[in-house]
């Protein structure tokens, strides 16, 4: 069973941060937050953290912090995001009903 989950939870680890690449670009990450982010890279945002940033924060801390959290999310939380962000996946999470 962690076998599978860890291939599902690499999975969507994987198909996040494609999105989170398609949806910025290198160039962006000394902009403000608020006037750069997308709507996509703040739907990934929201989904990922749960919460949302105001002034003083560029692109790239943003980034960081939604790497940061993906990378150390438990499965429960990376089925949340995958459910939230609409993820198509070739197999779920078993056990997480």
């Amino acid at each position: 069973m962690y076998d599978h989950n860890d291939m599902v939870a690499e999975a969507v680890k994987v198909k996040v941060f494609e999105m989170w690449t398609n949806a910025s670009s290198l160039h962006m990450s000394d902009l403000d937050w608020l006037d750069a982010a997308t709507p996509e890279m703040i739907k990934i945002q929201r989904a990922v953290l749960c919460y949302s940033f105001g002034p003083g924060f560029n692109v790239a801390d943003v980034a960081e912090r939604v790497g940061a959290e993906i990378e150390d999310a438990p499965y429960f939380r990376l089925k949340d995001i995958a459910e939230e962000l609409g993820l198509k996946l070739k197999k779920g999470f078993v056990g997480f009903n």
